[in-house]
């Protein structure tokens, strides 16, 4: 009887959806690559015309001034919404940022100000809620297309609206009146 083959494969990427000890990381000097679906970003999808496709984050993690750091990398082909015409379009996404991992609020005034802080209550935190948060950091306020692809305005230029006819509900009552006035 033969031996039994084994294959090699890469393993599945991680989501980030599982806990993560930040000081096991921290003193290991991790690197961990993210691919985070992005349906999964719960405060993200209602910013979006549709919470298809994939984030893809790098985050570095080590101590710096006594606090655990994670650098965060995060980037994401979003479809968004136009605030110009409307119509739904892709927007390539990313940003960047030092987050000082903290176990309660108390501890976030000790933090250098370079740092962004976020909340880790017992040392654990979802990765992909670093994602997420860098995310919606770099979405801008009013998503819209580049000038001259939108499709409500040609050239950029909004065409301009006409006024509906004015109503006046009252004049008849003035003429029934006797169109007097008492001052």
């Amino acid at each position: 009887m033969g031996r039994a083959q084994t294959y090699d494969t890469r393993p599945m990427p991680d989501d980030g959806s599982k806990l993560a000890d930040v000081d096991v990381l921290a003193d290991a000097g991790a690197q961990v690559g993210l691919v985070v679906p992005v349906q999964g970003l719960e405060r993200l999808a209602p910013q979006l015309a549709s919470t298809a496709g994939t984030a893809d984050a790098r985050i570095a993690f080590r101590r710096e001034r006594g606090h655990v750091v994670a650098k965060v990398e995060a980037s994401a082909d979003l479809l968004l919404r136009c605030q110009r015409c409307l119509a739904p379009f892709t927007m390539k996404v990313a940003g960047g940022s030092e987050v000082a991992l903290v176990g309660s609020e108390a501890e976030v005034d000790g933090v250098p100000e370079e740092f962004e802080t976020a909340c880790c209550p017992d040392g654990r935190i979802r990765l992909r809620e670093l994602v997420e948060e860098e995310l919606l950091l770099a979405l801008p306020a009013a998503p819209m297309h580049r000038d001259g692809e939108c499709g409500g305005a040609s050239d950029g230029v909004i065409p301009p609206v006409e006024a509906a006819p004015t109503q006046r509900p009252f004049a008849a009552l003035g003429e029934m009146l006797g169109g007097s006035r008492r001052n």
